[in-house]
């Protein structure tokens, strides 16, 4: 293994194929020299990604996102430059070994803890004694010993202190299980106490498979059964949020993809039982109704989420409640009612319940036709009232919902309006102004609520990138102009930096802080003998994986410039001209200070010399 980490980044790279990379998290087909893919990084209606394999890059024509493998791994998996390196050295073999940022050296920490715990559940279940009544519970449940095994299911102890003992033998200090939410501290300073007690235990797994959280199913038969939730999760810690897992997307998100779908549902059993019997595009939320942030995941790898309900209230409630959501996304959603109120994992184990499964999912009915018939049974469309109360129904979830500034989306709302008039015999421009007056209600109540909130919640906050040290934005600035361009030559061709260096170029005369550090590691690189390019610029802007990132777009932007070295030598003489201005401001406020005609002729000698030079 190289110990320079910059040849070790090279060497991680060289092995992760850009399409590999991109194809373990979306669906990829090739065109012609590049592959293609729907864009993961904004709601892409047609695959604008294009992975190209030849260069390395991947590049959305859409959106603009862009780069290379960590770049990608980056931005899916929500991690930093450290984090991406290891789980790409992870996915070629190549071990590290190397000095983390303290943060992600803490994260590391805890997905060992992690690690370790569910290993030690698991044990508990498959093979201790005091695992017996949770293989029977799951026996009963029709979940084979291959499925127990793939999603890793262990079982917690009856006893309060057994994984607190057991952290004590191996030495897993006892705030890190805390901090993860395994136990937690006695009143009074007495100690620890297990707080998952004689349950089934559910690693909660993010989309790499490592374990992350816990879900965990009290034993019918437990003592606790009748004074502790019959379901208890994780609480929220620095490796999960339930407001952002789907519970099995690790395992369904290549099925999903291949199936075109992903079936959403709402139990743990539910999932299992789904993959076990051969339909494993199925996920589930973590108790919480489905959010933004669910579909914005699903959206990463399918085009469709089909949500599957019992036939109840609270079934038809949760649809209103995703309608909403969807409204705005550029997904497409559809609803699959379970026949006679079963969930999916006691449908699957009834005889032929596999096939009335993939047939309910096939079947599944678009959310809005859903949402419509059901109000159309309700209130029906034989009367005035009755119209505009679906009307009214329908059009306050679109007006509620968030701007849909893409062209997909506005494409979506036009669609949603057609149909609804085509539905209940209506006009379109008739829709269309009640849903001008139903937003209009909307944002007046907003603004009210915002006012009563005070001024504070009425504002948006401002924030600051690039450097920016405040005032004029930067690009308003002529010198920012020339030093980004400098940097966008430097970056695309990394030979022309000793150009720059030898012409008398240094990163001090530049103002704006991000570039001046920008410049100042790449010059750095190159009087240690290194080519300055994006690989060596990412170890070296570790800290900064913002500038990193705008660099990235320099560079793209670079390469797009023609004869690179003669634009170059046009900034040289630019820096050289500022370079004289400043010289001459200078010598100016010198002259109005002179003591002697000598000085003063000095000066003024100076002072034409600067012309010259600026001239």
């Amino acid at each position: 293994m190289p110990s320079d980490p910059v040849e070790l980044t090279k060497q991680i790279k060289a092995a992760s194929d850009i399409v590999a990379v991109v194809g373990s998290y979306l669906a990829v087909r090739p065109a012609g020299n590049v592959f293609k893919a729907l864009c993961p990084f904004h709601n892409d209606s047609r695959p604008s990604l294009d992975i190209d394999p030849k260069r390395q890059r991947y590049k959305c024509w859409a959106c603009g996102a862009h780069g290379d493998s960590f770049n990608f791994v980056m931005h899916m998996e929500k991690v930093g430059f450290t984090e991406a390196r290891a789980i790409l050295a992870q996915r070629a073999g190549i071990k590290l070994d190397e000095q983390q940022s303290p943060q992600d050296h803490h994260r590391s920490h805890l997905r060992e803890v992690m690690r370790w715990a569910q290993a030690l559940y698991q044990d508990a279940l498959l093979e201790q004694p005091e695992g017996e009544p949770a293989r029977k519970y799951l026996g009963g449940r029709k979940l084979s010993g291959k499925t127990v095994r793939d999603f890793g299911l262990g079982y917690a102890s009856l006893t309060g202190d057994w994984l607190v003992k057991h952290a004590a033998a191996d030495r897993v200090p006892n705030e890190l299980l805390v901090e993860v939410g395994l136990i937690a501290a006695r009143d009074q300073s007495r100690g620890f106490y297990d707080r998952f007690r004689d349950r089934v235990m559910f690693p909660i797994h993010d989309v790499r498979s490592q374990a992350i959280a816990f879900g965990g199913r009290i034993m019918p038969d437990s003592p606790y059964a009748t004074r502790a939730p019959k379901y208890y999760n994780s609480a929220e810690t620095p490796l999960f949020s339930k407001s952002d897992v789907l519970y099995g997307l690790d395992l369904a998100r290549h099925a999903g993809a291949a199936a075109g779908f992903l079936a959403v549902v709402e139990g743990y059993t539910d999932v299992m039982m789904a993959h076990q019997c051969g339909v494993p595009q199925v996920v589930a939320t973590m108790g919480t109704a489905l959010n933004a942030r669910h579909v914005s995941q699903l959206r990463r790898y399918v085009p469709k989420v089909v949500l599957v309900y019992d036939a109840d209230a609270g079934g038809y409630t949760g649809v209103d409640r995703a309608l909403e959501i969807f409204v705005s996304q550029d997904v497409e959603l559809a609803v699959a009612t379970l026949p006679d109120g079963l969930d999916p994992c006691d449908l699957l184990v009834t005889p032929g319940g596999v096939e009335v499964f993939k047939k309910t999912l096939a079947s599944a009915v678009d959310a809005l036709d859903f949402k419509l018939n059901r109000l159309l049974e309700k209130d029906g469309a034989g009367s005035v009232d009755g119209t505009r109360r679906v009307v009214d129904e329908v059009l306050g979830v679109m007006a509620a919902a968030p701007a849909m500034p893409s062209q997909a989306a506005q494409v979506k709302q036009e669609l949603i309006v057609t149909r609804l008039a085509h539905r209940l015999g209506l006009r379109q421009e008739t829709v269309w102004a009640r849903l001008g007056e139903l937003r209009r209600e909307h944002e007046q109540r907003q603004k009210l609520e915002a006012q009563k909130a005070g001024p504070a919640a009425a504002q948006p906050p401002q924030t600051r990138r690039g450097g920016s040290q405040g005032g004029a934005a930067p690009k308003s600035d002529p010198h920012y102009f020339m030093a980004a361009t400098l940097v966008r030559l430097l970056i695309a061709e990394p030979g022309l930096v000793a150009v720059a260096a030898d012409a008398g170029v240094t990163p001090d005369e530049v103002a704006h802080t991000g570039i001046r550090r920008i410049l100042a590691e790449m010059f750095d690189a190159w009087r240690a003998g290194q080519v300055p390019d994006l690989d060596v610029l990412r170890e070296r802007l570790a800290d900064r994986p913002d500038l990193f990132e705008s660099l990235v777009t320099q560079a793209e932007v670079g390469r797009q410039l023609e004869e690179r070295e003669k634009k170059l030598q046009g900034v040289i003489a630019d820096f050289k001209r500022i370079r004289a201005e400043v010289a001459s401001k200078a010598i100016k406020a010198e002259l109005q200070g002179a003591r002697s005609e000598e000085q003063e002729i000095e000066l003024l000698r100076r002072l034409q010399q600067a012309h010259k030079t600026a001239g």
